[in-house]
């Protein structure tokens, strides 16, 4: 039998397809091939990071509150007598001696009341020669008159005294400034049943020469003792100086009326300053008198620190509204600057921190070191040059940083930064230096 023979003939459209399949699947090899020795290079690389090496250290624990600058010795300057202010000495910023003048206040309608007190005393002894035996409506009438003098000092006082105590529960006054104005409080009313009791005496009086002397004395000795309180209070009428210092607080002028017992102005000495600070009520507890305080000032530049002393810790709370308009509770902290405090501006506001725990010897780290690990805190930390993760047991913490209790030891180095995106456990590291 014989074979026919076929020509079979190849041509470059028949390899077409196929060797665009190969090359494809050559470039996409490469690629992956690219891939892997990318990944496998990225792993071996070491990750740089920044490293906390721990050691013991001092921790503390506090809080921060703002602070008034005020100074060390000051004194107020009250209104001793209402009415209208005829001369002022001072200015804001002067320097002032002891006894020094500082303002005059006008007493014309004293010293008319004086006058009258006094004819009214004239007149006394004259009925007392005339030797009445009954009371006549003249003598009534006078009586009631000195009656009704007597009642409106006694609501002045009264209202003097409200002041004043008001200044005293404030700390801005004296004991002794506040014993004088009760002690005159006492006066008044002491006065105003003596003018009472005239009156009584008038309708009263025995038809006998001693009754009669008896009315005349209890009422010149009445009309004596208004003249005593009148002339008391012109002489308190020039204002002076109760040490030397300098002038602050000022915003009157000549010929303001000026009630009785206002605070006028405020005599301070440039020796040294002190702060007033308002701290929480539960805060308080854990202040003491001697303790030290950090006091921040910020200036346009740079931010100061310097220390400070607790001097005074107020025994009660009182109400104060916060920055937030919350009413809160806080007790004022009385703080003496040291004497190599920069200068600082009266007025002004600074920061005060106050320390309420220290414990030596502690082994601590940033806050932010710590992530969250199996329902409990870890860290990263490098063991042989690689990412490793450490739980740890927390202890005391502050504001920034935290004390480890179990986990790590003296001489670990761990992350600074938990939350890089290439970090994993086993991951070579490098410290940046």
């Amino acid at each position: 039998m014989a074979i026919e023979k076929t020509n079979f003939r190849l041509t470059p459209k028949m390899f077409k397809l196929p060797k665009l399949k190969y090359r494809k699947i050559v470039i996409m090899g490469g690629l992956a091939l690219l891939i892997l020795i990318s990944v496998t290079i990225s792993n071996a690389m070491p990750l740089a990071v920044n490293v906390i090496t721990l050691h013991p250290q001092d921790f503390s624990k506090g809080f921060t509150e703002e602070g008034e600058v005020m100074a060390a010795q000051e004194w107020p300057i009250f209104n001793p007598v209402e009415g209208k202010l005829q001369s002022l000495k001072v200015q804001n910023g002067d320097s002032v001696k002891k006894g020094q003048v500082l303002l005059e206040m006008n007493t014309s309608d004293l010293n008319y009341q004086l006058e009258g007190l006094k004819a009214q005393l004239l007149s006394m002894e004259g009925q007392r020669l005339q030797n009445s035996k009954s009371p006549n409506e003249a003598q009534i009438g006078q009586q009631s008159l000195l009656i009704k003098l007597a009642e409106e000092d006694v609501r002045t006082e009264e209202l003097n005294l409200g002041r004043m105590k008001t200044l005293f529960d404030a700390g801005s006054i004296s004991l002794v400034q506040y014993e004088e104005a009760q002690a005159t409080f006492e006066k008044a009313k002491n006065l105003y049943e003596q003018q009472k009791l005239g009156l009584q005496l008038i309708y009263e009086q025995h038809q006998t020469s001693q009754g009669t002397e008896l009315y005349y004395s209890n009422q010149k000795k009445a009309l004596q003792a208004q003249i005593d309180q009148l002339e008391d209070k012109i002489s308190k009428a020039v204002v002076v100086a109760f040490q030397d210092g300098i002038i602050k607080d000022l915003s009157l002028k000549e010929g303001n009326v000026i009630p009785q017992g206002q605070q006028i102005m405020t005599v301070f000495t440039n020796e040294g300053y002190k702060l007033e600070s308002f701290v929480l009520a539960s805060d308080a507890l854990d202040i003491k008198v001697g303790s030290l305080v950090e006091v921040i000032q910020e200036t346009s530049t740079v931010h100061k620190s310097f220390e400070g002393t607790v001097s005074a810790v107020d025994i009660s709370a009182v109400e104060r509204i916060s920055p937030l308009g919350l009413k809160e509770n806080r007790v004022k902290i009385s703080i003496l600057l040291a004497d190599n405090s920069p200068n600082v501006v009266l007025g002004s506001n600074v920061d005060v921190k106050y320390t309420t725990m220290e414990i030596s010897n502690q082994l601590m780290i940033p806050k932010i070191a710590l992530f969250p690990y199996q329902e409990g805190d870890a860290v990263w930390m490098i063991r042989e040059g690689k990412a490793k993760i450490q739980p740890v047991k927390k202890g005391l913490e502050n504001d920034s940083q935290v004390i480890i209790e179990q986990g790590l030891m003296d001489g670990d180095s761990i992350l600074q930064e938990p939350n890089i995106k290439e970090l994993k456990e086993g991951k070579p590291l490098k410290e940046i230096q």
